[in-house]
């Protein structure tokens, strides 16, 4: 007994200095001489769990357990195998057992509301902290688990629990996961330098973090800092390989690079882990269609509807009938057209319209209000309807951006037999009337979309690049641009630019003034999509990688025949754009 008491002491001072080989094989040394040794079946048990075999772990210290239940320390370490292994309810089970042995213990009940937590008992969890912190003021882990049991409870609890992150960070600036959580609050509150700083400190506490490398790397992608964000994406990569959201994440800033080939082998590569991340196989769906993959583009591009996005949104609601598709029954039958995500979205694909009509059924379409005059004025709608309200009668449905799906569109069979919508005729001869005393060419310029748009810090340059353009000698430039545009043109003293937005009540205004001009210059907008709608000269401005619609490298587009292409000759290079544009402008117009 001594020699094995000796034997022991050994293999812990090898455990302790962190040679696990030399320490597994001194355990199981004493196992084969005593194999119901319950100290060495528990040791070795924690060894192998620090190996990354957390199951068999589980075996050996259960069987400790058995021989000796009555010691707190083997139940504790048992809920924590079971914690790595995702095994919530049964490690609160285990910490159970242990506090009741040692109901002093404030990092046990610490442990248990941790346990708690990931099981999903918020209220018992919360509880459990609090007793933890009864026992131990000062115990950083027991605010931590506190602040994640009050997470998810609104009002005056979600301040708690951030200042419970906080006071944990503050009494252990090593806990990882309390700078991680902050970084979350931050991040979901859009305070993009704050959360980056916490998720830094979270990584340089533990490397291996790689929740908090997947959350810097997205912000360092939203921020175009494409390098960065992958350097994260590989960090965290090398160590869990296995991770779908991370090769998801990576693909999406190979795409934003222009690495489409290596994006789409990252997505491919997350869908072969998680065949069920619908926002992977969405993205992957407009690599394709940028790419004019336009068969299996738009079968990916279907995955959307399963997104968090279409569903916090509430989007993508089944009105209850079956799907439209061409064969589909005609006989006085009604289909209900529904749009979807944004207005330019619903200006370019409210042409599929007059086809769905042509094959002999009656269109409804349920639209956004700003565009509700407006697509009344397309040949094939019996009826519109106000987006967000009750759906009318109808006998199928399908969504805008389903049709070209329904339609088999390639990029070669794009229907684009523009103007597929009209102006008012009074109201454009009221414009004309307006802009009579207005000399030069009449220029249109637009110059940043919605700011909601995931992409629009991408997409929009603002004004400033622009200006060049207003100061082009013989034209006339007016402003088509919305939400801001007035204060845009203040701040930079653009004076010279005639500012009629104030009378642009919705898109059928705007379309009747863009009836009177010579061209529109925009960026990625829906005052481009309206423009190459009503078939007027329009010049987008795209960034150096686009949306998918627009496909690569030409410089027309098979959506719009009188729109011509003009992007970044770089990365976030709006000037060299603008300044292509004014020598196209010159050429044609000048």
């Amino acid at each position: 007994m001594a020699d094995l008491t000796e034997a022991l002491t050994r293999a812990v001072d090898r455990h302790q200095a962190g040679d696990l080989d030399s320490a597994e094989q001194a355990y199981r040394e004493i196992l084969k001489n005593d194999p119901d040794h319950a100290d060495a079946l528990h040791l070795l048990g924690l060894v192998l769990y620090q190996k990354g075999d957390p199951v068999q772990a589980t075996d050996l210290i259960r069987k400790a357990i058995s021989l000796a239940p009555g010691l707190p320390m083997y139940h504790g370490n048992l809920g924590r195998v079971l914690m790595a292994q995702g095994e919530a309810h049964d490690a609160v089970d285990a910490y159970r057992n242990a506090v009741a042995l040692m109901p002093d213990d404030a990092a046990l009940h610490s442990d248990m509301a941790a346990a708690l937590v990931t099981a999903g008992d918020s209220d018992a969890a919360r509880s459990r902290a609090r007793l933890a912190l009864e026992l131990n003021p000062n115990l950083a882990p027991a605010h931590l688990n506190l602040g994640l049991a009050l997470q998810g409870t609104g009002g005056t609890a979600a301040k708690e629990a951030e200042a419970c992150f906080r006071r944990a960070a503050d009494l252990d600036p090593g806990l990882a996961d309390a700078h991680h959580a902050l970084g979350q609050i931050h991040q979901a509150r859009d305070e993009g330098d704050a959360a980056m700083e916490c998720y830094r400190l979270a990584i340089a506490a533990r490397p291996d973090l790689i929740e908090a490398r997947c959350n810097l790397g997205n912000i360092l992608r939203e921020r175009m800092d494409l390098d960065a964000a992958m350097a994260q994406y590989d960090a965290a990569l090398a160590v869990a390989p296995g991770e779908a959201a991370l090769h998801a994440n990576r693909g999406v800033a190979l795409h934003e690079m222009g690495r489409f080939d290596d994006a789409l082998m990252a997505y491919d590569k997350a869908l072969e882990i998680d065949p069920d991340d619908a926002e992977c196989r969405r993205n992957r769906g407009m690599t394709r269609l940028l790419l004019g993959r336009f068969k299996d583009g738009w079968a990916d591009y279907e995955a959307r509807w399963q997104t968090r996005r279409f569903k916090d949104e509430g989007r993508g609601r089944d009105p209850g009938k079956p799907r439209w598709t061409a064969d589909a029954v005609k006989d006085g039958t009604t289909v209900l057209v529904q749009a979807e995500q944004g207005l330019g979205d619903t200006i370019q694909f409210s042409r599929y319209v007059p086809h769905i009509a042509d094959l002999g059924f009656h269109v409804t379409l349920q639209c956004p209000a700003p565009l509700m005059r407006l697509m009344a004025s397309l040949e094939g709608v019996t009826k519109t309807v106000e987006q967000g309200g009750p759906a009318p009668d109808h006998d199928f449905h399908i969504p805008m951006l389903s049709l070209p799906a329904a339609f088999a569109t390639e990029p070669d069979t794009v229907p684009a037999d523009v103007p597929y919508l009209q102006p008012d005729k009074t109201e454009t001869a009221a414009w004309a009337d307006r802009l009579a005393d207005l000399p030069g060419t009449r220029i249109g310029a637009s110059w940043k979309g919605s700011a909601a748009h995931p992409r629009d810090r991408v997409r929009s340059p603002g004004l400033a690049p622009l200006l060049p353009l207003i100061s082009l000698s013989g034209v006339s430039v007016l402003s088509l641009q919305k939400d801001g545009g007035a204060a845009d043109l203040a701040a930079h003293g653009a004076d010279a630019v005639v500012d009629p937005t104030g009378d642009l009540m919705d898109f059928a205004a705007t379309a009747a003034l863009v009836a009177n001009l010579d061209v529109v210059v925009t960026c990625d907008t829906a005052v481009g999509h309206l423009a190459g709608a009503l078939g007027r000269p329009v010049v987008m401005l795209l960034p150096h990688v686009p949306e998918w619609r627009w496909l690569l490298e030409r410089e027309d587009t098979p959506w719009y025949p009188t729109m011509r292409l003009i992007r970044q000759p770089a990365p976030g290079d709006w000037g060299g754009a603008v300044d292509q544009a004014a020598k196209y402008i010159r050429r044609h117009w000048l």
